[in-house]
């Protein structure tokens, strides 16, 4: 075995050809491969503490808030998002730092090793897909690193999403419900709201910040399972909501993720650092923590100001999150007219994301991400934006897009509608990492350079 193992040994470039290699989950989606490859090696996953936390949008967000207040309690905290942004490491981090290039190839080269094992012995349902396989890098690593709480986002829904083997689970967190990703989840908030409540664990305590219809499949399924649900937008007055709400206002001018929307992740970050008993457990002040943890949050990306505050980065990838990102922009700089670089995936609904984004007297720079994921014809995103009353042009690439909006005026330039067309333009300002992009590391940008 060991022989076998070392002939498996992968550097990190060879790692990251193998996850490239690996399909998706194509069959009906189960958590039965996951599962069962998890129970052969111990059900790390279950050694440590977990906050889960899913949602159409908004949930990365949380979680490097939920993260960033738990380090401020002195917990040792395992974080996976996705997706990334520049590199792979940075789904995986612990106490803040992502994961290193060795471990990363060598619990990788393990995990494969294991994989293909797993897959011979059991050929009804093979060995793990690319996203069952990252999740069980995270699985792994956390558990060697005896990290005293990991905060983990769900991939995509929630019910048979891989993450949602985790059972040591202190609250499951959704942070709200809107249509996205319909093709699989549903047509309706109802659908998509069932599937991103599978998360919920029997006698788990909730925290949500949705509303309405989606809202009340969430307390279903609460009730169904005998769990305590906390609703951010009705449950602030009892005296655990007086504690959040406390605590948050007292905070909440030191968040360091601007945006109104970060507002109200803020608030679902310090429900769950009370609800989930974490609060109480360190023996310190809450709100000092809450303070702490509020002020070193990073989450690039997300309505990210670049350090010639020039440049606006966010991966705003559907109509709420475009919605959200406008009203973002009109208050932080009202009665502007704005300049975006805009490309979208195929499988998204560019009409609705140029409605709730654009508006008339707006500059768009259109263009198409390099991404194999098939992307939105740049020509009929420009006419949707010229049907809102914006100037539209189309480029051959997002860094020509990015490059051409940036030296033809001096309003600000804003990216999104992908996470792709996100990355491009930080690859375009020289960024290797995206903690390039950091308070502590930022860079002087050359507007001429491009």
């Amino acid at each position: 075995m060991v022989s076998q193992f070392q002939d498996m040994l992968m550097d990190y470039s060879d790692c990251l050809a193998y996850i490239e290699s690996l399909s998706p989950t194509l069959e009906k989606p189960s958590l039965t491969r996951i599962a069962a490859f998890m129970a052969c090696h111990g059900n790390l996953q279950n050694q440590y503490e977990v906050i889960h936390v899913g949602g159409t949008n908004g949930k990365g967000s949380t979680v490097a808030l939920i993260d960033s207040i738990a380090r401020a309690a002195k917990l040792k905290v395992g974080r996976f998002t996705g997706p990334h942004l520049l590199r792979w490491n940075e789904r995986f981090h612990i106490d803040g730092k992502p994961i290193s290039d060795a471990d990363f190839a060598r619990i990788g080269s393990h995990v494969r090793q294991l994989s293909q094992s797993f897959g011979e012995d059991n050929p009804d349902i093979g060995p793990l897909t690319w996203f069952e396989f990252l999740t069980a890098i995270a699985f792994f690593w956390f558990a060697e690193s005896n990290v005293d709480l990991a905060v983990i986002e769900v991939g995509l829904g929630g019910r048979f999403d891989a993450t949602n083997i985790v059972e040591n689970v202190l609250v499951s967190v959704i942070t709200n419900i809107d249509l996205d990703h319909t093709h699989i989840l549903g047509n309706s908030v109802e659908e998509i709201a069932f599937e991103k409540s599978g998360i919920i664990k029997a006698g788990v305590p909730v925290v949500t910040g949705a509303v309405g219809a989606a809202l009340g499949v969430i307390r279903e399924r609460s009730n169904q399972l005998g769990c305590q649900l906390f609703a951010v937008a009705e449950n602030l007055n009892g005296a655990l909501g007086q504690k959040v709400q406390r605590d948050f206002d007292l905070c909440k001018s030191s968040l360091a993720l601007v945006g109104s929307y970060q507002q109200t992740n803020g608030l679902l970050a310090v429900a769950a650092f009370h609800i989930s008993g974490l609060a109480e457990r360190v023996k310190q002040n809450s709100a000092e923590i809450v303070r702490h943890g509020f002020e070193s949050a990073y989450w690039p990306g997300r309505l990210q100001l670049t350090s010639d505050e020039r440049v606006i980065l966010d991966g705003a990838h559907n109509a709420a999150g475009a919605l959200a990102l406008r009203v973002a922009l009109d208050r932080l700089h009202p009665n502007s007219k704005f300049q975006f670089v805009i490309g979208c995936f195929e499988n998204k609904n560019a009409r609705q994301i140029v409605d709730a984004l654009i508006r008339s007297g707006d500059r768009v720079y259109a263009s198409q991400a390099a991404t194999r994921r098939a992307t939105y014809d740049k020509e009929q995103l420009a006419a949707f934006c010229t049907e809102r009353g914006a100037t539209a042009t189309t480029f051959d690439s997002i860094a020509d897009a990015f490059s051409a909006a940036r030296h033809e005026s001096d309003r600000f330039v804003v990216v999104t509608g992908s996470f792709a067309t996100v990355k491009e333009v930080m690859i375009a300002l020289g960024w290797k990492s995206v903690e390039d992009g950091s308070p502590e590391c930022v860079k002087i940008l050359d507007v001429q350079s491009s």
